[in-house]
């Protein structure tokens, strides 16, 4: 009778795949394990104990994939079929690094961990893909299933044992076995519940609401800019950051009510029942703080989306696609919001969606250009500098779209790292085209955004260009915003690296955002920028005048130059000059004009030109 069931369980079992989603899961873990012990031993490579937990983690791996590799369940999964081969081979190299001993290899090291993370990022991405696709089978063949509830337990059960003893064969002396027996339906890293617990569990929750006759609110929480707290401070101050995360999920759980979920990465969800939006607002303030991890301040940040049942779909699979679509919504908002989906989030999402499509079509056709903004320095009336201002020619329609018109979509999205990149390489090329004709302190300013300070690459591709170009990087100066300080402690880091180049910074829009003293006293900056917004009346309004007179004389006493924007009439220009504002840049000196203009005006100005203060410098006539 007992064969006869298993016969029935195991031509039952690979049409929705448990086997294959238990067994992968717990692979996943053991890789992540061994990837966060490989990245600790680069912290610790002359360490016994580093060594130990290292070749513990190996181990474990080892057994796990010697037990899957050639089995059923590989086949269940396709994609897995190229990962174990790697995962093996990974294995082999980090049994070569701990024989060799101590010191551990430092370059292996750092090899294997980014190995490890692609291979990590890969199990995920198809375990998540192979789980939508076995859930339906896993909730219709449950019935079916049910008689055999004490026939399965006892096969597993010997099963396990097998399993168990052809590893310990395999491997003599490996003594982590043990650690096979993890909880397949926990997170190793948070200790929540996994995808795995809420694929089989989501449309139990479902049922139970709709019997209930209550809503089931499903919200998916992203954390902010995680990958920079990573890069910054390492895994483990990472992985400290997603408990902290957990033990704030874990305090709104609530049995049969309230379940929270660590999906994978930096992505969670909360699913509850006959709750109200209340608390997807109570989870964003709790979650937009920041916390003391391992000595660090970290700033936690998350964007969430919510989808509720009845209103917004009848079934898991509509709820997830809108809360992912009002989670969408809540990035492009800035993030560390939280929106309820609506019907017309989705045609937002088209627009934005279609936007990014024509931005990406744009920067693949070299459609952006440069226009020049040209400063003045206010005592002498000399051209000291230009601000490279990008444009967007439609090749299609012909027409030429502002930056208003795209940048806010490109910020919202990881375009803008593009964009910014070719704009610094445009500039710095038509730089040094002038630089045999403009004067030896003549500047050219460029724009980068907070998003592209965070990221890695900017510094490296900075660097790249100053030698490809033979730019001074004297020559140079980046432009910043003021929010870049509140949000990435690595942004602060590569502003310092590029100050050592000799590249020049300067604060735009100061006054318009997060101003902080503090900011102007610790960072080496060269310049103040007053935003445009404190000229607009500034003849008519006493307290305007009282606030750029001071952020000059601020400016002033820390040895900083003070440019100001948006000069349009002569009454502003005279009221910068009467308060010793050292340069100034705006349509009445002249508007935005093209690189051949520009280097037409050097030309004329070389050596010997110098206009009054007051003068109206008309470059655009």
């Amino acid at each position: 009778m007992l064969f006869t069931s298993v016969s029935k369980i195991e031509s039952a079992m690979p049409r929705f795949g448990f086997f294959a989603i238990r067994e992968f899961h717990i692979a996943i873990r053991d890789v992540t394990h061994l990837r966060d012990m490989v990245s600790l031993a680069q912290l610790a490579r002359s360490s016994p104990e580093s060594l130990e937990q290292l070749a513990a983690a190996n181990d474990l791996v080892y057994i796990r994939f010697e037990r899957i590799d050639g089995g059923d369940t590989i086949s269940e999964i396709p994609a897995y079929a190229g990962i174990v081969p790697q995962v093996n081979d990974a294995v082999k190299r980090i049994d070569a690094v701990l024989a060799a001993g101590l010191p551990l290899d430092e370059k292996s090291l750092k090899e294997l961990g980014i190995e490890l993370d692609q291979i990590v990022a890969r199990m995920n991405d198809e375990y998540y893909k192979y789980g939508e696709e076995v859930n339906v089978d896993l909730y219709a063949a449950e019935k079916n299933l049910n008689r055999f509830n004490y026939q399965i337990a006892f096969a597993l059960t010997v099963l396990s044992a097998l399993a168990l003893g052809t590893a310990v064969l395999l491997i003599g002396r490996r003594e982590t076995i043990s650690k096979l027996e993890f909880l397949a339906w926990r997170d190793a890293t948070t200790e929540l519940k996994n995808r795995a617990w809420m694929s089989a569990n989501r449309d139990g929750l479902l049922e139970r609401a709709r019997l209930a006759g209550k809503p089931l609110r499903l919200f998916l929480i992203d954390l902010d800019h995680f990958k920079s707290v990573n890069d910054t401070f390492g895994h483990h101050i990472g992985d400290l950051l997603l408990k902290a995360v957990a033990e704030t999920l874990q305090s709104v759980e609530r049995p049969d009510e309230v379940a929270a979920v660590r999906l994978g990465g930096d992505e969670f969800a909360i699913m509850a029942i006959g709750h109200s939006d209340d608390l997807g607002h109570r989870l964003r303030e709790q979650l937009n703080r920041f916390a003391d991890l391992d000595g660090h301040q970290v700033r936690i940040g998350a964007s969430i989306g919510m989808a509720s049942f009845p209103d917004h779909g009848s079934d898991i699979s509509t709820l997830l696609r809108n809360a992912d679509s009002a989670l969408y919504a809540a990035k492009a908002e800035g993030r560390s919001g939280f929106v309820t989906f609506s019907p017309a989030i989705l045609s937002q999402i088209d627009v934005q969606l279609g936007e990014e499509a024509a931005i990406k079509q744009a920067l693949n056709a070299d459609e952006y250009f440069l226009v020049w903004q040209p400063q003045f320095e206010l005592a002498t009336g000399r051209m000291i500098g230009a601000e490279a201002l990008v444009r967007w020619r439609d090749r299609a329609s012909g027409a030429v779209r502002l930056p208003d018109s795209f940048i806010p979509t490109a910020e919202r999205s990881d375009l803008i790292l593009e964009i910014d990149k070719i704009v610094l390489s445009k500039a710095c090329a038509q730089a040094v085209q002038w630089m045999s004709i403009a004067a030896a302190d003549f500047i050219c300013a460029v724009n980068v955004s907070g998003k592209t300070l965070q990221d890695d690459g900017f510094f490296v591709h900075l660097v790249e260009v100053l030698q490809e170009t033979g730019l001074p990087p004297s020559r140079l100066q980046l432009e910043i915003t003021e929010g870049v300080f509140i949000q990435s402690r690595n942004a602060l880091n590569t502003l310092s690296k590029i100050r050592n180049l000799g590249v020049s910074l300067a604060l735009d829009d100061f006054g318009s955002g997060y101003s902080s003293f503090g900011y102007l006293a610790d960072l080496d900056l060269n310049q103040l920028k007053i935003d445009r917004s404190f000229l607009n009346d500034l003849e008519a309004s006493r307290k305007k005048q009282d606030v750029v007179g001071g952020i000059i004389a601020l400016a002033n006493s820390l040895g900083l130059t003070v440019m100001a924007e948006g000069v349009e009439t002569e009454g502003q220009l005279a009221f910068l000059i009467a308060e010793q504002c050292h340069g100034a840049q705006g349509f009445f000196m002249s508007e935005p004009i093209d690189e051949k203009l520009l280097t037409n005006h050097l030309i004329a100005r070389r050596g010997s030109l110098k206009a009054k203060a007051r003068s109206k410098l008309n470059l655009s006539a």
